[in-house]
């Protein structure tokens, strides 16, 4: 199993803050993405993220979310105890380094680039696409700040299909689909198969739709 997307680069506007990470003259030089995968994959205790695909959709919700969070509190929530910047030099400092690279890569393309944001999905080795991973990241951060979201989140407003093709990959505690079954048959796996190309376009429309809110605070 592999990762797909892009580094694109360029900001987040509307006042949106950067992850920030102290780095001096020999500090530990940034994780890869690759790298980051082995890193989460060894934590212990296991972090509420539990790969580069899952860390890159909750990310992405800080992003392009109501509000602004401190990046000590998101990424406590994010990696649990291990969301300390560490020492210079050590492993969790580079890994802290990756995990803000990909952060100002993906805020800061989604200002200057929109129509190329990538998010990171995974792929099974036959190259099918697997959403859930991202979907549930983003549904993680979405949790950090419910209420702020909640004009994204009642089924009666239309802006509500901005989440749709992120909460279709997404399932509640039990495992269910929190929308519910697709269509049985062919047509439904097709569409369960390909609906994931609609979520690089919703992402920098829902940055779009807070960027109003954001600006004022």
């Amino acid at each position: 199993m592999g990762l797909e997307g892009s580094t694109n680069s360029a900001d987040g506007g509307c006042r949106m803050r950067r992850a920030t990470a102290v780095r001096r003259r020999g500090a530990s030089k940034a994780m890869t993405l690759e790298e980051l995968e082995d890193w989460i994959d060894h934590l212990d205790p296991p972090p509420l993220v539990d790969g580069v695909s899952m860390l890159d959709g909750y990310m992405a919700a800080i992003i392009v979310g109501p509000c602004s969070i401190s990046s000590y509190e998101w990424m406590e929530h994010m990696l649990g105890a291990h969301g300390d910047i560490g020492m210079d030099g050590s492993t969790q400092a580079a890994a802290m380094m990756g995990v803000v690279a990909r952060f100002n890569a993906v805020s800061e393309g989604l200002a200057a680039a929109p129509e190329r944001y990538a998010p990171i999905f995974e792929r099974t080795d036959d190259g099918t696409v697997l959403a859930h991973p991202w979907c549930m990241g983003f549904l993680a951060a979405i949790k950090l700040r419910r209420n702020a979201w909640q004009p994204l989140l009642t089924l009666s407003r239309i802006e509500h299909g901005l989440l749709l093709p992120i909460l279709l990959h997404c399932t509640d505690e039990a495992g269910r689909p929190m929308l519910g079954p697709t269509r049985p048959g062919p047509e439904g796996e097709k569409f369960l198969r390909t609906a994931y190309h609609d979520i690089p376009v919703v992402v920098p429309a829902i940055r779009e739709f807070w960027m109003p809110q954001r600006a004022r605070s």
